[in-house]
């Protein structure tokens, strides 16, 4: 990784910076950024590993949370992976012993004012011993038989009861509740069924569909006549599944229950806050704030609910009985009949998964003061089949959680969008509703254990970030108790973000780091040009990794918007989409599908005569088999007024409005005249932005390894541009612009992986400020060889002017005034000759070590100090020259190479820490002619450890871990075929003076 070593060039003008800012416009931002709520503030799943717990190690993991600054944790009752069998069975869920538990963080929680959430299962998805036979989970399950006719039947046959169910990932067992007589405890008929023998499934002819009355089953007994000719009889039975929560905890018994299901879904949550509201009193005066519905990953097969005849009707008009043989593989009439039933059926379900589970649960929640979270309806394909629409569900809850992954590289789409990035469907959900949280179960993984540096997270993070995340749940942060040893236990698909990491106690500025994003990214509104409908298909869910269609390009960004809002879309007078969350669109979108409902066209005429911009093709029919004729001869008369008839290309006027076919997104954008929203030269960039009031906040990462110097260019003038620097907490007034036809032009300089906020303030500008930059006679701004040049305005309001590479600058300001500097090299000190090394006792070699240079300590001679996993201390004496220390310098420590986090104390002043690259420390006035003192921490995580004494007998092993190196790794042979990873300080290690000219 390149560093960037800058002169920095004082210009004092005589003139300050012009105007203070302007009363009550920007000072929330500043505050909020240097000083993040609680909501912004990174939270994490707290697994009690198989619902065991230890009350001294939850007290110290509480405070440990509040003094690095997390803004609170979810209690997460969770089986974990045991190969070992090293983890006791623990408590039951929501039993005696499992509430003492609770109850006591709780109370610990209200000491240290730190909110709590609470996972209403074990495992998950929702269920438990509670949950009665009748709300469990259910599927239809079906028994065939061929009879030769004229029969009279007294007997016919039971479905099969499935033992096991499929995933994409594996096959795995059921449970089914079967008495002695070999029946499910519970099961109820819901069809009986003959219909002609044929060598297709079509029944072209229903009337030809005989029906038998169910209530005259009794076991498998019945009394029925067939007429003659061969027939098929069809018995279609609804049972529970039998599948118990995922990652149960051994002492936690049930099964999941019905997520169709009001009466299920009433009944668990009632327990569930019955069960707390008992022991805890008024949860809303609790720290409690929150309760939590895990993703959704039950068994994916044919779904039926108690309540779902009835809904169907209510919903459709008509009844689906005629229809169940569908469910068994039929056709009824022909494939588009078929069709049409099958979309009113998935679109029943799915308004029962959204209203009876996630809408009642929430209404639930905040009648006893407490919000809902949820992966509500997520995370879906490819892994999970989710009959919703992922919107409505996220919609339904108050606070939206999605997941993102690390090293999943098996799921990708044909765009290359990663198919566990389940981000930004999230993010447009949140936009869409007015939800300023987007949560994200962030840094999941099952391969990576105690191996990812704190830069492969924060590279993970910014993804994120630019998609949308706005918070941080850490997946995960396991309590493990004292006798767990070190690292301790952990569940197998996080990333163990606790005080039993080597870093935990160097750790604070990376979740400061992502306070302080979070804290911005929270402001405001997102802003978007284009809102892309995404049609009513069931399942239907919006790509989860940021997709810049082809035909948008780079510069401008988007929302995902489902049918309940676009219903609800209103038009601006300046003729953009404006949605009731505040969102406002300058083009709407409509999907290459066919089908579109009467109500939606409807709406888009609405529109259109209100002003709006519509892209999108003429539909041709309606979806559903309700009254389908007659609307689809409605439907089709009003896009013929709308589309007209033939045109495949068009720009048509509609009202106050134009609706448009055949060109692309930004062809329609540029010819309006609206220009991209940020613009980049030099290097690969991604970006977010928002939108509070007249300020503006860009988010900006460098996606590569290396140093990016590029020149930006964003659609906002007038206003003072700002750099928000998430890593330090610095603000700065930048120096170094031009402005033109309403747009600003910056450079940007960001180190490999870098990132930064660009933030636009409503103030007046401060001048003079630096409009043209030339080195040695060539133009370098405004231009694209803006490369290694930055401008701020220091708190005295003087220019502070940084190049990167030598030569003759010129500095042209916005008055028509110029200065000249030269830019000369640093002086260097190398703090090379030896360096003593502290390490802690205990681990098996002289703790006491001198490095007569520096070096990667994994590949040191002593194999028990090579494989050392924790915190070395590098101290020596440096003598600097009296001459060397001057008033027109700027003095910076750089530590070169360093595994991996760096804290750093000179002359007995701590100077700071830093968890990702480039370990630079500005130095101030810390350093003094003659001797100096520096002491430097330095911590590698547990990977080294956990590798080289995976070999050893347990007895001889200072590592304690129910894990062992990724799932794939046999029980027997932990962590074999991972290679050490880089550990201490290596450098070189440099004190840099740069000159400061005024």
């Amino acid at each position: 990784m390149q560093s960037r070593h800058y002169t920095i060039l004082l210009v004092i003008l005589g003139l300050l910076a012009a105007t203070p800012q302007l009363p009550g416009q920007s000072t929330s931002l500043r505050d909020i950024f240097e000083h993040p709520p609680e909501a912004a503030k990174p939270r994490g799943y707290w697994i009690w590993g198989h619902g065991n717990y230890d009350y001294s190690r939850m007290k110290e993991e509480l405070r440990a949370f509040k003094e690095m600054g997390l803004g609170g944790v979810d209690i997460f009752d969770m089986g974990i992976a045991d190969p070992y069998g090293i983890i006791p069975a623990g408590n039951p869920f929501m039993g005696e012993k499992m509430l003492d538990g609770i109850v006591f963080a709780v109370n610990e929680a209200k000491k240290l004012d730190l909110p709590l959430g609470f996972s209403v299962s074990n495992g998950w998805n929702a269920g438990g011993d509670w949950t009665e036979p009748d709300e469990m989970i259910m599927r239809l399950l079906f028994w065939k038989d061929t009879i030769q006719g004229p029969v009279t039947l007294s007997e016919i046959g039971f479905p099969e009861i499935p033992t096991t169910f499929q995933k994409p990932y594996g096959t795995f067992e059921l449970f089914p509740q079967v008495r002695t007589d070999g029946f499910p405890e519970y099961y109820e008929d819901v069809g009986l069924v003959a219909y002609p023998l044929s060598d297709n499934p079509l029944i072209k002819d229903p009337d030809r569909i005989l029906y038998f009355d169910v209530n005259e089953i009794k076991g498998n007994t019945v009394e029925i006549k067939l007429p003659r000719g061969q027939w098929v009889l069809s018995r279609a039975v609804v049972s529970p599944l039998g599948q118990k929560m995922w990652m149960r905890s051994d002492n936690s018994r049930g099964f999941i229950m019905d997520h169709y299901s009001k009466k299920a879904t009433k009944h668990h949550f009632e327990h569930v806050i019955g069960k707390l509201e008992e022991r805890i009193g008024d949860l809303g005066a609790s720290p409690l704030e929150r309760l939590y519905l895990c993703s959704f990953e039950a068994e994916d097969y044919i779904i039926w609910s108690p309540e779902l005849r009835q809904t169907f009707f209510e919903q459709h008009g008509y009844s689906l009985d005629p229809y169940i043989p569908v469910f068994a593989g039929q056709q009824i009439v022909d494939q588009e009949t078929t069709d049409r039933f099958l979309h009113d059926y998935r679109s029943t379900v799915s308004e029962m998964f959204v209203n009876n589970h996630y809408r009642q649960a929430r209404a639930i929640s905040n009648a006893h003061g407490l919000q809902l979270a949820s992966e509500s309806g997520g995370p879906g394909p490819p892994l999970h089949y989710v009959p919703t629409e992922d919107m409505k569900a996220l919609g339904a809850v108050d606070i939206m959680r999605g997941e993102f992954w690390n090293k999943k590289s098996e799921y990708f789409d044909e765009n290359g969008n990663d198919l566990l990035q389940v981000v930004r469907n999230i993010a447009s959900a949140a936009h869409i509703y007015g939800r300023s949280i987007v949560e994200m179960e962030s840094f999941t993984s099952h391969e990576k254990h105690w191996q990812e540096s704190p830069l492969e997270l924060k590279r993970l993070a910014d993804l994120a970030f630019c998609q949308g995340m706005t918070r941080v749940i850490y997946h995960t942060m396991p309590h493990s108790p004292k006798e767990a040893g070190v690292p301790g236990w952990s569940y197998q698909a996080g990333t163990h973000i606790s005080p039993k990491m080597t870093w935990w106690d160097q750790s604070r500025p990376f979740h400061s780091y992502l306070a302080r994003t979070s804290a911005l990214l929270q402001a405001g509104r997102f802003v978007a040009d284009v809102a892309y409908y995404y049609g009513e298909q069931i399942p239907n869910f919006a790509s989860g990794s940021k997709f810049i269609r082809k035909t948008l390009g780079p510069g401008y960004d988007y929302d995902d918007l489902n049918k309940e809002i676009l219903l609800q879309a209103s038009v601006t007078d300046d003729g953009q989409l404006q949605l009731p969350s505040g969102m406002q669109y300058r083009l709407l979108v409509l999907p290459d599908d066919p089908q579109m409902s009467l109500e939606v066209l409807q709406k888009i005429e609405e529109l259109l005569q209100a002003g709006a911009t519509i892209l999108g093709p003429r539909p041709q029919t309606v979806p559903g088999l309700s009254d389908y004729q007659k609307k689809e001869k409605t439907l089709r008369t009003l896009a013929d007024k709308i589309w007209g008839k033939k045109a495949r290309q068009q720009k048509r006027s509609y009202g106050k409005g134009t609706l448009i076919t055949g060109f692309t997104e930004r062809e329609i954008l540029l010819e309006k005249g609206i220009l991209p929203d940020l613009e980049y030269q030099g290097g690969r960039l991604d970006y977010i932005h928002r939108t509070l009031g007249e300020e503006e906040v860009y988010f900006i990462r460098n996606l590569d390894s290396i140093e990016v110097q590029s020149a930006l260019t964003f659609r906002s003038d007038g206003k003072q541009p700002y750099q928000f620097d998430p890593v330090s907490g610095e603000i700065r007034p930048l120096a170094i612009f031009t402005e033109n036809e309403g747009r600003t032009h910056l450079p940007l300089v960001l180190e490999g992986y870098g990132s930064t906020f660009v933030v636009l303030l409503n103030e007046l500008l401060r001048t003079p400020y630096i409009t043209q930059v030339r080195r040695d006679g060539a133009e370098l701004f405004p231009g694209t060889l803006a490369h290694g040049i930055e401008a701020f305005f220091d708190k005295d309001g003087e220019v502070r002017f940084r190049a990167n590479s030598p030569g003759l600058y010129q500095l042209i300001f916005s008055d028509g005034s110029y200065r000249n500097f030269r830019r000369a090299d640093e002086s260097i000190v190398p703090l090379d000759g030896s360096w003593a090394v502290h390490f802690p006792h205990g681990w098996g070699f002289d703790p006491i070590r001198q490095f007569d240079q520096l070096i990667n300590w994994a590949e040191h001679d002593d194999p028990e100090l090579a494989i050392f996993s924790g915190t070395g201390t590098y101290h020596q004496t440096f003598t600097l020259e009296p001459d060397f220390l001057t008033a027109d310098r700027n003095y910076i420590l750089d530590l070169g190479e360093v595994g991996t986090v760096a804290t750093v104390y000179l002359n007995g002043h701590e100077v700071g820490t830093r968890v990702f690259p480039p370990y630079r420390f500005e130095l101030g006035d810390l350093l003094r002619p003659g001797e100096n003192t520096i002491s430097i921490d330095v911590t590698n995580s547990w990977l080294n450890q956990l590798i080289g004494e995976a070999e050893k007998p347990l007895a001889e092993q200072r590592t304690r871990s129910n894990l062992g190196g990724g799932l794939k790794k046999p029980a027997n042979r932990p962590w074999r075929g991972y290679e050490p990873e880089p550990a201490g300080l290596m450098g070189p290690v440099r004190v840099l003076a740069t000159p400061v000219s005024k």
